[in-house]
């Protein structure tokens, strides 16, 4: 039986009124299937343009690899770089730091806790002699870039499309009609993209397309095809202000029951128990929308990679090697490949596709980040029966920024020195978590009891969020947590605007909130 395993994380982004761009593997032989291990992508939206570089991470045979990707409109490619990926991923990743604050009767038995971090958990070869097969066939372009094959195919009608993947050694498994049928219809088309013969999965490196849009869009009905459960969905995007879920809805989770003590080691369950608390379980959490200028001279600053003809005038492989350690390059899968190819070592060439594969990606990646103000990372999970709906992307200037770095202080008293006794985390939203026998022991509340939302909202294009469920109340009353006073915000970092991010108690709910916050204040005083 055929399968198709559909791409983890997704492309997006196309017209106003219809944008596709995430993708599927399509096995070249039907009885092999095909493993993906990842697919990470980074929009860019300026002008009505899309820039989208996707990263495709793939095991499995070179030979068995194929990727097929619903487009709005014939896109241009370049070749793409991995350390963007890498560089974003390490700007951008959450992180959760708690600071341990002992009292007087622990005569100085704490030690402030480090900080750590938690995954989400985290000439370019452009195109060029495309071969234009006519308004009369179904394929628009056929050409290479760098280590692919792809072909541009008309989408107007299935049976035509599936016919010439078929024909050209994309098989299309059984079961995957349906998911492609919504993206079939006048205007569409769709990229199919191969590894040219020869290559090996280490020349895989991520791709640059360029289309005509202002908004982006994740077609994940494709994806639901051969995903798993609780598949996590990453998307960073650029413009002139912080990205929104258009059609999602947005979470702000709960921070009590992120597990500081941790780092946030169970981050993901938190994510995952938020998504499935959304209604459809269609929404995402901003983990970042802030000044992309934490991504200045990331990639490409003005010393690095020294100049071509300086390499391509190295005698050897060694000095070869030697001249790229000394000049800054990151030696990943694709200089490694270039590097260490068989056949007789020829300098010049070598350092063209050092050039073509490594330096000028890498400076275009860095131009694109640099005429962007603004970063926003969004991520959720989500499962194959709810992937009935492609999320769509845009932009709300006026929302505040969301910070990555989060802050909390677990306060400990002990009976005699070094004695720990008791302890209560508090978290940056204003929470207030008790560990009764101490902060290595089990807190004294029930965390799975409560909801990890504490606000599921709705984000338009301009206004404020519109919130759909605030659970601060339900918390309140079936922890018995503190709750900050009435319009308290917590720090957090502010986006490119300057304004912060954080939640305040209002509604119906905040005389209840208020009680509780007295009541808590006055145990603490007869505590001391």
């Amino acid at each position: 039986m055929l399968r198709l395993v559909a791409l983890s994380t997704l492309l997006s982004s196309l017209l106003s009124a219809a944008a596709y761009a995430c993708g599927c593997f399509t096995p070249p032989d039907p009885t092999v299937p095909v493993v993906q291990a990842g697919e990470k992508i980074l929009f860019a939206v300026k002008e009505g343009q899309v820039t989208a570089h996707v990263q495709v991470q793939y095991q499995g045979d070179a030979a068995e690899f194929g990727w097929l990707l619903p487009l709005p409109s014939v896109p241009t490619l370049e070749l793409g770089i991995d350390e963007l990926f890498t560089q974003l991923t390490l700007a951008t990743q959450p992180k959760y730091r708690m600071v341990v604050v002992p009292d007087r009767s622990c005569n100085g038995g704490g030690s402030a806790g480090g900080s750590s971090s938690s995954g989400g958990a985290g000439g370019s070869g452009g195109s060029s002699g495309a071969v234009d097969a006519g308004s009369g066939g179904v394929v628009v372009v056929q050409d290479s870039v760098g280590p692919y094959d792809y072909a541009v195919l008309k989408a107007d009608a299935k049976t035509e499309m599936l016919a010439w993947l078929a024909a050209n050694h994309y098989f299309v498994p059984a079961g995957t009609d349906d998911s492609v049928a919504p993206y079939i219809h006048s205007g569409a088309f769709f990229l199919a993209l191969k590894l040219r013969s020869g290559q090996s999965t280490g020349d895989l490196q991520p791709v640059v397309l360029r289309y005509a849009s202002d908004v982006g869009m994740i077609p994940i009905t494709l994806t639901s095809t051969g995903a798993t459960e609780n598949m996590g969905v990453q998307v960073w995007m650029l413009g002139q202000g912080r990205a929104i879920p258009r059609n999602y809805h947005h979470t702000v989770l709960n921070d009590a029951v992120v597990d500081w003590r941790s780092a946030g080691a169970n981050y993901q369950d938190v994510i995952i128990r938020a998504a499935g608390e959304a209604p459809g379980k269609h929404t995402f959490v901003t983990e970042y929308a802030g000044t992309s200028a934490l991504l200045r001279d990331r990639l490409a600053p003005a010393w690095r990679f020294g100049v071509q003809s300086e390499l391509a005038a190295q005698p050897d492989a060694s000095a070869f090697r030697q001249y790229l350690l000394t000049h800054g390059f990151t030696y990943g899968t694709t200089l490694q490949t270039i590097v260490e190819r068989a056949g007789a070592f020829d300098a010049a060439a070598r350092a063209q596709e050092v050039w073509d594969r490594v330096v000028t990606p890498n400076r275009n990646a860095q131009a694109l980040l640099d005429a962007s103000p603004v970063l926003t990372r969004l991520y959720t999970t989500i499962s194959p029966t709810d992937m009935n709906r492609d999320p769509v992307f845009s932009f709300n200037p006026e929302l505040p920024g969301v910070g990555f770095v989060h802050q909390a202080e677990m306060r400990v008293s002990c009976t005699g020195p070094y004695q720990e006794s008791t302890a209560v985390l508090h978290t940056e939203q204003g929470w207030t978590v008790p560990f009764p026998a101490g902060r290595f022991a089990q807190p004294g509340i029930d965390l799975e009891a409560i909801p990890a939302s504490l606000r599921i909202e709705v984000l338009a294009e301009e206004g404020p969020p519109a919130v759909v469920t605030d659970n601060t109340p339900m918390i309140a009353a079936a922890t018995r947590i503190v709750v900050p006073p009435v319009g308290v915000v917590p720090q957090t970092q502010p986006a490119a605007g300057g304004r912060g991010f954080g939640c305040s108690i209002t509604g119906a709910g905040a005389g209840l909130l208020a009680a509780v916050l007295l009541l808590a204040r006055a145990s603490r005083s007869r505590a001391g």
